[in-house]
């Protein structure tokens, strides 16, 4: 690290621009793309009934899709409907866990970044001090500046 004022701004300057994009990425990452595209977004598949029944389900709790096994067509609807139920609620504590972990992992890149902030901003604190000082204090000193030599 250098005590050269402009070079303190300018790297706290830069990790503030850093940390900034990395929660704009975060606060992108925690909801639904806008174009709902399911290649953004997390996924997480649920199974019951011995994985003959089958949901995903999607970032923002929504469902994506169901799929039952025709041989369950038999089953009495009661039967039936409580295995789709436990895939999709299985599905979506699976996704809760993934978002966590995802959250968790921006989170932690994030105070990372932050890590180095008090540092910045001492040497920061320090070089503006040391500038402040250089300032010539006084009338006096103001107004022989200004007279040519």
């Amino acid at each position: 690290m250098t005590n050269d004022p402009f070079s303190a701004a300018a790297s706290l300057d830069e990790l503030l621009s850093r940390t900034q994009q990395a929660l704009a990425a975060m606060r992108s990452r925690a909801g639904v793309h806008p174009d709902g595209e399911p290649g953004e977004l997390l996924r997480a598949e649920g199974v019951a009934a011995d994985g003959r029944v089958r949901a995903v389900a999607v970032q923002g709790g929504r469902l994506d899709s169901v799929a039952v096994d025709p041989e369950l067509a038999g089953q009495p609807l009661e039967v039936l409907c409580g295995h789709v139920v436990a895939a999709v609620n299985a599905a979506l504590t699976e996704l809760d866990a993934r978002v966590s972990d995802s959250a968790r992992a921006d989170a932690d890149a994030l105070a990372a970044r932050l890590g180095g902030l008090p540092d910045q901003a001492e040497l920061f604190s320090r070089a503006m001090h040391e500038v402040a000082a250089r300032i010539p204090r006084g009338r006096g000193a103001a107004s022989r500046a200004a007279r040519p030599a």
